[in-house]
């Protein structure tokens, strides 16, 4: 890609993002469905003014992390410690339901049983991309129902790789009982260590700290997020689940206010990008196949309503509110249904039909949960029940 290429690429992607972002907010909608659309109209499906290249993929890639990142700053252990038992009900439910939802709905396609088992653990990813988004611009980012949501989606993304390994295994026809039991050990000291090892350790530090340049100590974090966003994607989590937890070990750092001042343009920059991606997935030739229109509108709800329902049990303890925000919240899929995608159709166990139903779903879901997020969280009013429901909105406007 020549760099007069790479430029346009990258101009041509944040000025219709921007544009069409703030567009949709003007209509009181929420500016990341503006972000998947153009993602859409660019991509190489329609204009083909972006594709999907190394490069793009790059810079879609720093924008969710950085914007997992800011909000891992934003939580702090003893928040996520205070909803673990209803994270870990969150996580588990909003998981199982969809798997067990994906793989029924798919056998009257007539698919093979592989095709099913990746349908279905597609279905159970969740990405907390559009909720942190969406949530940032309310200003309800620190409501205790989203700090479930950051805790249920690091368990739900958990189990999600651990079927998808053994999806894999059995598409394959191995066990990989190894591998299973390797990753479970190496994300239990991963996690192990973030949560209960890095905070206090962090903590002791901080006098010294205080000591460097607010400039000086900026680099550092953002070293220490891409080291652990990368330790992460090696163990086999995902590099979000890295970057969260990295933010929440430097949460406990006294600084870590003006380290938030300083990270949340990079955000605004570079997470424009991630969505643009995202919608650029979109091939709309495909729904010319009426197999692949109705399984994607068949796949879109069953994955929302069964997530939904799946959250809300998970958190009915915490009252019909809060519940009803963390089903919402749980909605989206992102990237990590995308990678499932394209995992399988990698291995060569689903074919391009089932791909394209997969991917559209995927962008249909953040489309139709960005509305479904804004819609529940606002109902609740700025002061819905809970300590943290008045949070301050982002310095930042999105």
């Amino acid at each position: 890609m020549a760099k007069t290429d790479i430029i346009f690429q990258i101009f041509i992607a944040f000025t219709a993002a921007r544009l069409l972002g703030r567009l949709v907010s003007r209509l009181g909608v929420p500016s990341v469905v503006g972000e998947l659309l153009a993602g859409a109209i660019l991509g190489p499906y329609v204009l083909g003014l972006i594709e999907h290249s190394q490069f793009m993929d790059a810079l879609a890639q720093l924008g969710v992390i950085l914007l997992l990142f800011t909000a891992g700053l934003g939580t702090h252990v003893r928040q996520l410690s205070a909803v673990k038992g209803t994270a870990i009900a969150v996580g588990v439910l909003g998981a199982t339901v969809p798997f067990v939802a994906g793989f029924a709905v798919a056998i009257p396609f007539d698919y093979p049983l592989t095709e099913r088992l990746f349908v279905a653990t597609a279905l159970m990813a969740t990405s907390v991309g559009i909720t942190v988004r969406v949530l940032q611009e309310l200003g309800f980012q620190n409501r205790k129902s989203a700090r479930i949501v950051l805790a249920a989606a690091v368990i739900d993304d958990i189990i999600g790789l651990f079927v998808l390994t053994l999806v894999i295994g059995y598409a394959n026809g191995k066990g990989n009982v190894l591998e299973i039991l390797l990753l479970t050990l190496e994300t239990v000291a991963f996690l192990g260590f973030f949560l209960f090892v890095g905070p206090p350790a962090i903590n002791r530090m901080s006098a010294t700290i205080a000591r460097v340049s607010r400039g000086f100590f900026f680099e550092l974090a953002i070293v220490v997020m891409l080291a652990v966003a990368l330790l992460a994607q090696y163990i086999g989590l995902a590099a979000i689940v890295g970057a969260f937890m990295a933010g929440v070990v430097l949460a406990e750092v006294k600084q870590h206010h003006s380290l938030e001042e300083r990270v949340e343009p990079l955000a605004w920059f570079f997470t424009p990008f991630f969505f643009i991606s995202v919608g650029a997935y979109v091939d709309f030739g495909s729904f010319a196949k009426p197999t692949v229109l109705v399984a994607t509108i068949v796949f879109a709800l069953v994955a929302i309503v069964s997530k939904y329902a799946g959250s809300l049990l998970g958190a009915w303890r915490e009252g019909k509110r809060i519940a009803n925000e963390v089903g919402a919240g749980m909605i989206p899929r992102g990237e990590v249904g995308i990678v499932v995608a394209g995992i399988a159709l990698a291995e060569g166990v689903v074919d391009t039909d089932v791909y394209s139903a997969v991917l559209a779903m995927v962008v249909l879901i953040d489309l139709v949960a960005a509305f479904l997020i804004a819609r529940v969280y606002s109902r609740g009013g700025r002061r819905g029940g809970d300590a943290d429901a008045a949070s301050p909105p982002a310095q930042i406007t999105y």
